[in-house]
C-alpha cells in the first residue's frame, strides 16, 4: 500500500516506501477506508413543540419586576374588570353601551373599517367597520406579544377587543326591527343599517336578535379570558417583584 503513496496524502512528506508516514504517523492502509467511511450523523437537536412555543409566548414575564409596575398593573387590571362588568351588564335590546365611553372609543374606528374595506366591494364595506372595530385591537396586541413581549399589553388589547365584540351585538340586535337611531340620525328603517344589509344578503335576517345575543355572549366570554390572563401575569410578576 506504501508503494501508492510517494509523498504522504496527509503531510505531503515523502514515504520513502515505508507503510507509515515518517513524519505524520499516518498509516497508509488505513487511509482510503476512513476516507470513503460515511461520517456519523450529528445527533438530531431537539425541536421546540408549536405548543410550547406558544405557551411561552403567551405566558412570558420579566424575572424581576419594579415593584411600583407590578401594583400600577393590578390597579388597571381591576379598573378593566369593573368597567367591563358595567359594560357586560347593559342592555343589547336597548342599546345601552352606545352611550358609553368605549362606543365613542370605539366608533372612529368602525367607521374607518368602512373606508378601509371599500375596495373589496359593497359587502365588506358594509362589514369591515365591525371586523375592523374588532380586529385592530387584536392586531395591536399581537405587536405587543411578539415584538415587546409584554404580554400585560396584549391581554388588555384582548379585553378591548372583547369590548368591540359586545359593542357590535346591539347593532346586530337590532337589525330585525330597527329602533335605534344611528350616525346618519335616522333608523334602519328608513336610511343604511350595516347588519340589514348583511344578514340579508346571507339569509340570516331573520335571526338577526339571536345572532345578536350571541355575539354578546362571546364578547363577555373573551372579556373573562383576558381578565383571567392578565390576573394570572399580575400574580407572576408579583411574586419575582424586587
Amino acid at each position: 500500500m506504501a508503494a501508492l503513496y510517494r509523498n504522504c496524502p496527509k503531510c505531503d512528506a515523502e514515504t520513502g516506501g515505508q507503510a507509515v508516514c515518517p513524519a505524520c504517523g499516518l498509516i497508509f492502509e488505513k487511509y482510503p477506508k476512513a476516507r470513503v467511511a460515511a461520517p456519523r450523523p450529528a445527533p438530531p437537536e431537539a425541536e421546540e413543540k408549536p405548543e410550547s412555543r406558544l405557551r411561552g409566548l403567551l405566558f412570558h414575564f420579566p424575572e424581576e419586576v419594579e415593584p411600583l409596575a407590578v401594583y400600577a398593573r393590578a390597579a388597571l387590571l381591576a379598573a378593566a374588570a369593573i368597567y367591563g362588568a358595567r359594560l357586560a351588564l347593559m342592555s343589547v335590546p336597548d342599546w345601552e353601551m352606545s352611550g358609553s365611553l368605549m362606543h365613542l372609543v370605539i366608533v372612529p374606528f368602525h367607521e374607518f373599517g368602512h373606508i378601509l374595506f371599500r375596495p373589496f366591494g359593497e359587502f365588506l364595506t358594509l362589514l369591515g367597520g365591525s371586523l375592523f372595530q374588532v380586529a385592530l385591537p387584536l392586531v395591536l396586541g399581537s405587536v405587543f406579544l411578539v415584538r415587546t413581549r409584554d404580554t400585560f399589553a396584549a391581554s388588555l388589547m384582548l379585553w378591548w377587543a372583547a369590548a368591540a365584540v359586545m359593542d357590535a351585538a346591539p347593532y346586530l340586535y337590532d337589525a330585525w326591527e330597527p329602533q335605534h337611531v344611528l350616525l346618519t340620525g335616522r333608523t334602519g328603517d328608513t336610511g343604511a343599517h350595516d347588519f340589514i344589509d348583511t344578514l340579508g344578503d346571507l339569509g340570516l335576517l331573520h335571526l338577526a336578535q339571536p345572532i345578536g345575543r350571541g355575539v354578546h355572549a362571546f364578547g363577555v366570554l373573551l372579556m373573562l379570558v383576558s381578565l383571567a390572563w392578565g390576573a394570572w401575569l399580575v400574580w407572576q410578576q408579583f411574586r419575582n417583584r424586587r
